[in-house]
Order: structure tokens, then C-alpha cells, then sequence
């Protein structure tokens, strides 16, 4: 009987597969590669192959089939969508739209794509990532300050684009660094003056930025510093207990900046179960604005950067490297756009296209 995946501390490889059969090589290659009918491999044999490679936690070598391969397939990308489990993932859709009118465009690469994830703080941790055997490019985003300080420290030996993080040596698409400011004007211009920021932790170097100025504009026009309200993560529920837990105490805001459309969805709960109605008692203002933004009760007004041209630049960068090597330290900063609505008290206005 084969081991116990959970005994096992390496990697299963198709010998011990063998092993754990009773089989030869070239007849567990067989099966894994689907050629066992070819072959006239019982199907016994074929039961008993496949048995032992789940047992085992067998995962196909991928940098091993693209040198064993050969031909065509060098310009086959095997590209990680890098994110961490806290953040909201919204912004994945548009990569791989970009991509694939990338692709349609006449890229000369085709793409797998994978969906790799990470504790926050914890990138290093991720199998594959420093060596390639996982995926053979990369684009990384919702690092936090430790990640980040992890990634200044090694290099990547794949085409890599890091979104909205400025790291020397990588290439990397960014926000304006002034976000946070344009909402603290809007809420201003709107006779707002008791005002505050919600935010998950940990920062990220984006987050960080909207945090601080905001506050920095908050309190050069207000003439008090916004209050600053942290939430454990950037989920709904967390937008929700945060804001909660700031208005049972007896926190006051009339305008109200949260750094992620869902710390705002959050926190209208929390502020509709306090009796209070937004706009007139609360202004909110979001970043994102994600597709179910002008949805929200009311539509949630919002500043930041388009999603999708964050996507078509990170995705422009990547294929630059595959086409000419790498750019190091080459960073391209995507404009803020605006989407005013019911939320921060406007008829709908919009400068996205």
C-alpha cells in the first residue's frame, strides 16, 4: 500500500509512484500522460496507478514537461496571478481579460494562468516562487510592507510585474500617490467636517498612501485630523464590526473614506443599523469601484484607478519582458479616475471609460 500523503515530506515523483504500485516507470508515465490505452495497460493496472498518485500527492513537474517538450512550447507562459488570501480578488478578472486581448492581438505567447495565494506577510512561504518550478512569470499584487521587504532582498528569475507597489529592480504599475487626497476634497466640497478613514490591517504600500493623505488633506482643510478606524482585514464583515465598534463608542463622522469598495459595503450596514441614512447623516466614498459599486444602496461613489487599464498596463509590461528581456525598476503609473454618485450626496458623474 502506498505511503500516507500526509507521511510523505517530498515531492511524489513518478519512481515512487512506481514503488508504491508495483509497476514499471514507463507504465505509470503512461497513465499520468494518458496514453494507457495506446500502451494496452490493463485497466487494472491503470486503477492502480491512479490510486497511488492521489494517495501520494502526485503534481505534474512543469518545468521538467517544458524542457522535455521542446518546439512551440518555449513561448508557452505558465503566468501566477500572486495575491494574498485577505485581499479582494476583483481585480484578477481584469488581468486575464487583458491577457487574452493580448493574446487575440497577436502575442507571441500562449498563456496558462494560475491563481496563487499567501497569508499576508507571508510570500516567502510560497513554494516555487523563487525558483520557477511552479510558473514561469508572475504578476504580484495586495504585498504587505513585509512582503514587500522580502522581495528588495531576492530576485526573481522569471518575467515578474509587481501592481500597485514600487519595489527598485521590479518592474511595477502604481496608483497616484495622492489617492487619499481627492476624497478628502470631494467630502470637503461637501460641507463635510467631522471626517474619517477606514482601513484593514496590515497596510499595503497602496493602502498606506490613501491612509496617509488623506489624513494630511483632511486636516489641512478641516483644520482637525480625520479619525482613523482600523479594521482587522479588508472584508465586508470586518468594514462592518470596525465602524460598529466606532460609533457604540461614541465616535462622530459625518464623511467617511474607506480604502476598498468592501470596507464601504461593510460599513453601510453598520451605519444603517444605527438609524443613520446616507448621505445626509454620513458620507461614504469608496476605491475600486467594482462592478457591483453602483449598486450599493445608494451607488457608492468612488476614486482610484480604473481596474482595467491597471490590468492592460501590468499585462503590458509582462509581455515587454517576454519580448525583450527585462526592465528593471521601469514603473508606470496609472491616472485616478472618478465615479461620483448618490453616496457623497451627487447625481451620478463619471470619468471612467
Amino acid at each position: 500500500m502506498p505511503k500516507s500523503r500526509s507521511k510523505s515530506p517530498v515531492r511524489a515523483t513518478v519512481r515512487g509512484i512506481a514503488d508504491a504500485a508495483g509497476v514499471s516507470i514507463g507504465s505509470v508515465s503512461s497513465v499520468l500522460n494518458n496514453r494507457h490505452v495506446e500502451r494496452r495497460i490493463s485497466p487494472a493496472t491503470v486503477e492502480k496507478i491512479r490510486a497511488a498518485a492521489a494517495e501520494l500527492g502526485y503534481l505534474p513537474n512543469i518545468s521538467a514537461r517544458r524542457l522535455r517538450s521542446g518546439g512551440s512550447s518555449k513561448n508557452t507562459v505558465v503566468l501566477a496571478l500572486i495575491t494574498s488570501f485577505e485581499a479582494p480578488i476583483p481585480l484578477v478578472k481584469h488581468f486575464i481579460a487583458a491577457l487574452q486581448r493580448a493574446v487575440a492581438a497577436g502575442s507571441d505567447h500562449s498563456f496558462s494562468l494560475l491563481i496563487e495565494m499567501f497569508p499576508a506577510g507571508h510570500l516567502r512561504e510560497m513554494p516555487g516562487l523563487l525558483t520557477g518550478d511552479h510558473f514561469n512569470a508572475a504578476l504580484i499584487m495586495n504585498t504587505t510592507a513585509a512582503d514587500d521587504a522580502f522581495l528588495t532582498r531576492v530576485h526573481l528569475p522569471y518575467p515578474s510585474v509587481l501592481v500597485n507597489r514600487a519595489i527598485p529592480g521590479y518592474a511595477s504599475v502604481v496608483e497616484a500617490v495622492t489617492t487619499g487626497a481627492r476624497p478628502a476634497e470631494i467630502l470637503f466640497r461637501s460641507k463635510r467636517q467631522r471626517l474619517a478613514v477606514l482601513h484593514g490591517s496590515p497596510l499595503t504600500q497602496s493602502t498606506r498612501a490613501r491612509v496617509d493623505t488623506f489624513m494630511q488633506r483632511s486636516t489641512q482643510l478641516t483644520g482637525s485630523a480625520p479619525a482613523e478606524i482600523v479594521a482587522e482585514n479588508l472584508s465586508e464583515a470586518a468594514g462592518y464590526e470596525a465602524l460598529q465598534a466606532f460609533l457604540e463608542r461614541g465616535g462622530k463622522c459625518d464623511g467617511l473614506y474607506a480604502v476598498s469598495d468592501a470596507l464601504a459595503l461593510g460599513a453601510y450596514r453598520a451605519i444603517k443599523e444605527r438609524g443613520l441614512t446616507i448621505p445626509a447623516d454620513m458620507a461614504v466614498m469608496g476605491v475600486g469601484d467594482y462592478d457591483i459599486a453602483p449598486f450599493f444602496d445608494p451607488p457608492l461613489s468612488c476614486v482610484g484607478v480604473s481596474h482595467r487599464e491597471l490590468a492592460e498596463q501590468a499585462s503590458a509590461l509582462l509581455l515587454q519582458q517576454l519580448a525583450r528581456g527585462a526592465e528593471p525598476g521601469r514603473t508606470v503609473a496609472v491616472p485616478l479616475v472618478e465615479a461620483l454618485r448618490a453616496s457623497s450626496g451627487h447625481r451620478e458623474t463619471s470619468s471612467l471609460g
